[in-house]
């Protein structure tokens, strides 16, 4: 509205100058029969006072539009505590996160902020305590759709309304959209992939796989020369999270887009075929060509094992690139479509929001956490946040010309190959979530359990969550 309030001073300045030179244009022929001199002296006289009223009316204008420019940039009036919560790990995302606080904190320098970091094995159950208790924070990491029952408990805050929102993506907004209600605000989008050592794969003298019988056959050829083929760390959940869900969450998804609806309803996992084979092929991979201590390490430790060129590939989200590049800033990395597929034109993206934040219902501080919100979701803000994370704006418009070479590539295979926008379909909540977590963990630490096994723990998980 300041800008509206600005463009209209100076466009009301402009047509007082416009109308004062159309008067002195017609001011000669007012008067026809005056000697010369007399017309000529009028119109020496006319256009002297057009010249002052047009510099005074373009001063005021100036002067207005000054004043109207340096109320908006006001410092803002907004106190108070604000208290954030987050299981970010990865140290690139820890970096982007401490510089949009800080940039936060120094245009709202009267707000208090407090940043709190967990970890994500067991931070929805802490959410749930902190509500139980009355402490649950003023602004929650996490997207919406993973915290259904927090919504339909009237936990959440629907920001719908709120300027901010129309800065998400299409994509992004229906991700955060439940029942008509939006109830979160992603800053970038994750895709899941897999990263590769470009100087390995020259040397090897491979090329990126297009078919699944194609990247087995990469897997063999590096494990041949003596290369651990892919790094993995299953000492965190996030691990075999980003294995499963790059796998998965693709092609084998697409083939039932309402799953995750359909089995919290009843339905079993037995009568979905995508995740028997997406299973079969993380057995294969798993047991064959991964480094031999991934049970014992974690997520970091993997991502240091291919930055540092000891594996050729990693199968890992976007969200990783950040502490890959990190690891080693000058590594030669590409990205490329998990293969899942023998038809490479079959083969599709799992894309998803990635980093979002959502507010308390229940905040005592919402003036604060809204402007954290518009704060967070500024065009050159959320740039400077992608920049630094390595990640994928969510948001319109936004542009970053300092994303690695890897991170490029995968913005070239979304937009240039099928993608799945999973996330903003339906995923599983609650206890449905900690079962699928549990499931998942148990079959990457064991090498004995089948798909079929896998799909009778689900199913008997569930039919305990739906009790």
């Amino acid at each position: 509205m300041k800008l509206k309030k600005v463009m209209a001073l100076a466009l009301t300045g402009l047509m007082t100058v416009g109308m004062l030179a159309g008067c002195a244009a017609t001011a000669p022929a007012a008067a026809p029969a005056e000697p010369a001199a007399a017309v000529e002296e009028a119109v020496e006289e006319s256009a002297e006072e057009v010249e002052e009223a047009a510099e005074e009316a373009v001063e005021e204008t100036a002067e207005a539009a000054e004043e109207a420019v340096e109320e908006a940039a006001a410092p803002s009036e907004i106190s108070g505590d604000l208290h954030i919560i987050h299981y970010l790990t990865e140290t690139a995302k820890l970096a982007a996160l401490d510089g949009l606080v800080e940039g936060f904190k120094a245009e709202y320098p009267d707000v208090n902020v407090t940043v709190e970091g967990m970890s994500m094995d067991n931070y929805s159950d802490v959410i749930k305590l902190r509500y139980s208790t009355g402490e649950a924070p003023d602004v929650i990491f996490g997207q919406p759709k993973s915290y259904i029952d927090l919504i339909e408990n009237g936990l959440i805050m629907d920001l719908s309304g709120q300027d901010f929102v129309e800065r998400l993506a299409p994509a992004s907004l229906t991700s955060v959209t439940v029942d008509e209600g939006v109830y979160g605000v992603p800053l970038d989008q994750m895709a899941n992939v897999v990263f590769y050592n470009k100087d390995i794969f020259e040397e090897q003298g491979l090329s990126v796989p297009t078919t699944y019988t194609e990247f087995i056959d990469t897997c063999k050829a590096l494990k041949e020369a003596g290369i651990t083929p892919c790094a993995a760390g299953y000492g965190d959940d996030i691990a075999f999270g980003a294995n499963w869900y790059t796998i998965y969450y693709g092609s084998k998804w697409d083939q039932a887009h309402n799953n995750a609806a359909e089995l919290m309803e009843g339905a079993s996992f037995h009568d979905y075929p995508g995740y028997t084979e997406a299973l079969e092929q993380w057995r294969e991979i798993l047991n064959n060509y991964q480094n031999d201590d991934r049970k014992t390490i974690d997520t970091a430790r993997a991502e240091q094992l291919f930055a540092n060129g000891e594996t050729g590939m990693i199968i890992i989200g976007t969200w990783g690139l950040g502490a890959i590049m990190d690891y080693n800033p000058d590594g030669n990395f590409g990205g490329f479509t998990y293969p899942s597929e023998e038809n490479a034109d079959d083969c599709m993206v799992p894309v998803a929001i990635d980093d979002c934040w959502m507010i308390n219902e229940d905040s005592q501080n919402k003036e604060a956490a809204l402007a954290y919100l518009e704060y967070a979701s500024r065009a050159d803000v959320n740039s400077q946040w992608c920049g630094t994370a390595s990640q994928l704006s969510a948001l319109n418009g936004v542009e970053c010309d300092t994303l690695p070479a890897a991170a490029v590539d995968i913005a070239n295979e979304i937009a240039t190959k099928k993608t799945t926008a999973w996330a903003s379909v339906s995923n599983f909540n609650g206890q449905f979530s900690q079962v699928y977590t549990a499931t998942n963990r148990d079959f990457a630490l064991d090498d004995e359990m089948t798909p079929e096994q896998w799909c009778d723990k689900m199913d008997e998980g569930f039919a305990s969550a739906r009790k």
